[in-house]
């Protein structure tokens, strides 16, 4: 009898982390990002039923990428708008945020280099902390006059797609997922 029940609970525990559920994604990931809303919005379309945690890390962060990427771009156009319209201040605020937004990219590329490991979770978690401590760290170089306020909303996007993958990587390391 306890040689049964300990096979039932072993397979439980296995399958609990080879497939990544909704409630997962809800409680343990979305609630605890800074914003629960834009996650639950910015995840739903990449999950489904019966994906695994790697995949579904995959996906997040080449959605991730995806938004850090067009942000990029846009700052290009901006840095080259005020470049036009002799705004110097603006444009080398602008000319600074590029990089940052480069190592992001480079850093969830790196991410998804490690999902090839064995255990890739925190190796991703220190990664993505990093990108995510850098890219909140852009408002500074606004100065008190702060960052015009449409680009705020897209550097937000950036803040919020990073606060996912990190607290995703954060969670499925300490479960020990595959």
């Amino acid at each position: 009898m306890g040689s049964s029940c300990n096979n039932i609970l072993f397979l439980f525990t296995f399958l609990s982390l080879t497939y990544i559920s909704s409630a997962d994604l809800k409680s343990n990931v979305c609630w605890k990002t800074k914003d629960p809303a834009y996650c639950f919005k910015f995840v739903k379309p990449l999950y489904r039923k019966g994906i695994t945690p790697i995949d579904f890390t995959n996906a997040t962060l080449q959605a991730s990428k995806t938004v850090l990427y067009l942000v990029y771009l846009d700052i290009i156009g901006r840095e080259a708008n005020a470049s036009k319209t002799n705004n110097p201040v603006l444009s080398s605020q602008y000319q600074l945020c590029k990089p940052t937004y480069e190592n992001a990219v480079d850093g969830f590329n790196q991410c998804q280099l490690l999902t090839e490991l064995a255990d890739p979770y925190k190796r991703m978690t220190y990664i993505a902390g990093r990108v995510l401590f850098t890219i909140q760290t852009l408002e500074l170089v606004f100065g008190e006059n702060g960052m015009p306020p449409d680009f705020k909303a897209l550097h937000q996007n950036s803040i919020n797609v990073c606060d996912i993958v990190f607290t995703l990587t954060l969670y499925l390391g300490t479960q020990g997922a595959t």
